[in-house]
């Protein structure tokens, strides 16, 4: 809109500067219902969980020394295996890397096939124990059974620490401390 200057006839012309004025209710509508489209629509994270047998009833079955990997954490998250029946000493590893959790799963399979066997020549299964030391945190020990579960152990199990493993698991500590 051109208004003249009212100081006279040399005067400039100036536009006036009209306010506009922007309406942004149906804007805001429109991402409501854009928002509310695909949270309807979208597929949430699916829940995934590990299956976790408990012990069939009757009395157990008999283990075999050699069948057996113990694997303790700490409240640290240090993993610490050992293998068989009865704790002397522990050897600690790491989750990831050189000489990790899988690498030592994967030694005992190949070990279990060549020297673990039954009668009719077929290799024995591994069992894999899981022990959570004190302070130990859930994370742990879901870091450890999703590498067990990672390289197919086909028997673990979560059981209470023994005063052997715990004295076995110190000794390893300050061993590595001395270092």
């Amino acid at each position: 809109m051109n208004v003249p200057d009212s100081a006279g006839p040399k005067s400039k012309v100036r536009m006036k500067k009209a306010v506009l004025r922007v309406d942004l209710t149906p804007m805001v509508d429109l991402a409501f219902l854009l928002i509310t489209f695909f949270m309807l629509t979208t597929t949430l994270l699916e829940q995934r969980a590990m299956k976790l047998d408990t012990p069939a009833p009757g009395p157990p079955a008999p283990v075999s020394e050699c069948q057996v990997l113990n694997l303790l954490t700490d409240s640290l998250g240090q993993v610490y295996c050992w293998e068989g029946l009865d704790c002397h000493t522990v050897d600690r590893i790491g989750l990831k890397g050189d000489h990790s959790l899988g690498d030592r799963i994967r030694a005992k399979k190949k070990y279990l096939r060549s020297n673990c066997l039954y009668a009719s020549g077929k290799s024995k299964d591994m069992i894999c124990l899981i022990k959570l030391l004190p302070g130990s945190q859930y994370e742990h020990m879901v870091r450890v059974l999703d590498e067990v579960a990672t390289d197919s152990v086909p028997t673990y199990a979560i059981q209470p620490y023994t005063e052997e493993e715990v004295k076995a698991v110190h000794a390893e500590q300050q061993r590595l401390a001395v270092r």
